[in-house]
């Protein structure tokens, strides 16, 4: 495994968690929990989950805790069919990136004609 963690500016750490980290933000209202792993395609994938205590993550949040612990990478949010759905805590999200950056699915963004790039 090549992943190495570094805590984020901004953030501490609460705990460890398996092969990852418990964080917090600088207010305190804002957790992370942050591992690495193979997975069955044999690339390393960071996993992100994010929470308040008690309402959904904004989108702010996530471009907050994209830029924190993901970087530049690709990012994921997996929406699977809802038998695979789990769901231990009702206002967390998750993001997944490849270690390496690669992208895993078709490039989306375009060029429209009187607005420019959008994805």
């Amino acid at each position: 495994m090549s992943w190495q963690f570094e805590c984020p500016k901004g953030w501490s750490v609460l705990q460890p968690w398996g092969d990852g980290w418990v964080l917090v933000d600088e207010n305190k209202t804002l957790k992370v929990i942050i591992d690495c792993e193979v997975k069955t395609d044999g690339a390393e994938w960071l996993h992100v989950s994010y929470s308040r205590r008690s309402w959904t993550p904004t989108h702010e949040d996530t471009c907050k805790v994209k830029a924190a612990f993901i970087g530049d990478r690709y990012a994921y949010a997996v929406f699977p069919p809802v038998e695979r759905y789990v769901n231990i805590h009702p206002y967390c999200l998750h993001l997944w990136a490849r270690l390496d950056g690669s992208p895993v699915l078709p490039e989306f963004s375009e060029i429209l004609p009187g607005i420019g790039v959008s994805v």
